[in-house]
């Protein structure tokens, strides 16, 4: 194993290049509906719609093994070769480690033409918000409206929106909102349903970056509500600069303007807000093309120095995943198990519910699953993973070596590199845990707020652990209110200047 990883070349530079989508190569089947006891899609708020898009995900994909054949068998990659289930935790996740390293000793060229034909097209599901007129995108105001784009299990932002939407209007705020997308990742949600068929066994949490820039380039004006079983995916726009698709491929990068309202891109301003993985994924995004961006949002985002790195939490995190429980008989049972744990008792009940609702699907036996598997929470970890921390757990050498945010997902130490090249004219605020409830130590936070990124703001939610949104969905947006209202104050009722900037040297 050592020597395995010896063989990595080092996950710096640029991000690998997009190139237009691939035809389906399958047909893809309804997305899963809402039970009929969930909230209707337009709850966030009176006269809101939502509508879901199937949206194409970046093309290529980073590492080989991201994709398989639709006939080739789906395959454990915590298995051994038959498909014998591993006689031990620490074995199943020393066959998962190995599979990521031996993919990632081949970045993906687009020389390759071999890998390249072999690479099926994923796609991701996105939850499109609307006002209504005249703040819709259909019918809205002369200038630039906000466009919120929200990373990582999108109807987990639901009750955030609801109270983001309840806390503007009880400050007669006029904040042109006119359109709010939050995006699922490829193997999570409704996503990794619809990409079951096609899913491989290894996952890098670098392309969560690639697949937010893939669709704000190329599909925020999408108009296909294609939630019927289609072969078919919305076009990319036609009129997008063809080095758009380069990303940071390029001699020098646009910082973009040092005036948030003048940062456009097709007529929006682009707000890029991500919690946790998310918040990783909009970094990435954000380091490779930050013109498209007219301010950042980090929920808690895993971003760790390479020196403040703890292997063995993360493992233990990443362990977590795989022993969870994945099928009950019901809903309401899965429910009860999950109220059982003083974890998710400390999430809002809203998300509770909207976890049971929407994180789960029938199956034909007449139970329920989760969405996401469990190996896939382990190499992109959902935030129930965090429930499993398994106590008192051996480390292998293996395990010592590489985690799920090491080399084996990469973007904990990657974007936080990135991170200290963000132009500081992108205006970026940090919406972080209680001090010391953080999945990451306050050294961290520190690094982030004196080095990385000096000029950005930042808030606190006393009470919240890492899970902030999930927890204290009010409070979470109570804070992002204060910061757009801030950043925008031609737009909003004006912020009460509750926002700090510069960092204390211990937080």
């Amino acid at each position: 194993m050592d020597e395995l990883q010896k063989r990595i070349p080092p996950l710096t530079g640029p991000l690998l290049p997009l190139l237009p989508p691939k035809p389906l190569n399958r047909r893809l089947p309804r997305l899963p509906p809402r039970p009929a006891t969930s909230p209707s899609r337009s709850a966030i708020a009176p006269g809101w719609t939502c509508d879901s898009l199937v949206l194409p995900a970046a093309f290529p994909r980073m590492f080989p093994n991201n994709t398989k054949r639709p006939t080739d068998p789906t395959r454990d990659p915590t298995a051994a070769a038959g498909g014998t289930k591993p006689d031990s935790l620490n074995e199943g996740f020393d066959r998962l480690v190995r599979e990521q390293l031996e993919a990632f000793t081949h970045p993906v060229s687009l020389d390759d033409r071999d890998e390249l034909d072999k690479q099926e097209q994923l796609v991701i599901v996105g939850n499109r918000y609307r006002p209504p007129p005249p703040r819709s995108r259909n019918a809205a105001p002369s200038g630039p409206g906000l466009t919120l784009v929200l990373s990582h299990a999108n109807e987990v932002w639901e009750p955030v929106l609801q109270d983001l939407v309840a806390e503007l209007e009880r400050r007669d705020s006029t904040l042109p909102i006119e359109e709010i997308w939050a995006l699922d990742c490829t193997v999570q949600g409704d996503a990794a349903i619809l990409n079951e068929e096609v899913i491989g066994s290894t996952y890098n949490w670098a392309e969560n970056g690639r697949d937010l820039l893939n669709f704000i380039a190329y599909y925020l004006d999408a108009q296909d509500a294609n939630s019927d079983s289609s072969d078919s995916l919305p076009r990319p726009a036609p009129d997008v600069p063809p080095e758009l698709g380069l990303l940071d491929n390029v001699a020098s990068i646009d910082p973009g303007s040092a005036i948030p309202t003048e940062r456009t891109y097709r007529g929006r301003l682009i707000v890029g807000i991500g919690h946790s993985l998310g918040g990783s994924a909009t970094v990435f995004a954000a380091t490779a093309c930050p013109a498209l961006f007219s301010s950042l949002v980090l929920v808690d985002p895993v971003l760790s120095p390479p020196t403040m790195f703890d292997p063995r939490k993360t493992a233990l995190v990443a362990m977590g995943a795989l022993r969870r429980r994945g099928v009950w008989n019901s809903r309401k049972e899965a429910k009860e198990s999950f109220l059982a744990k003083p974890f998710f008792r400390a999430w809002d009940p809203r998300i509770v519910d909207g976890y049971v609702d929407l994180g789960m699907h029938e199956l034909g036996t007449g139970q329920v699953a989760l969405k996401t598997k469990p190996f896939y929470e382990a190499v992109s970890p959902s935030f129930a993973a965090l429930a499993k921390f398994p106590p008192h757990l051996e480390q292998t050498p293996a395990q010592k070596q590489i985690t799920f945010l090491g080399s084996l997902c990469d973007t904990s130490l990657r974007s936080t590199l990135r991170l200290q090249d963000l132009t500081r004219r992108l205006p970026l605020h940090y919406i972080f845990a209680d001090t010391g409830r953080s999945m990451l130590p306050e050294e961290a936070t520190s690094y982030l707020l004196e080095h990385a990124t000096p000029h950005a703001t930042w808030t606190r939610v006393p009470g919240a652990g890492h899970l902030v949104s999930l927890e204290k969905p009010t409070e979470t947006a109570h804070r992002l209110a204060e910061f757009l209202e801030t950043t925008y104050p031609n737009g909003g009722g004006g912020g009460n200047g509750s926002l700090t900037k510069a960092a204390p040297a211990k937080l």
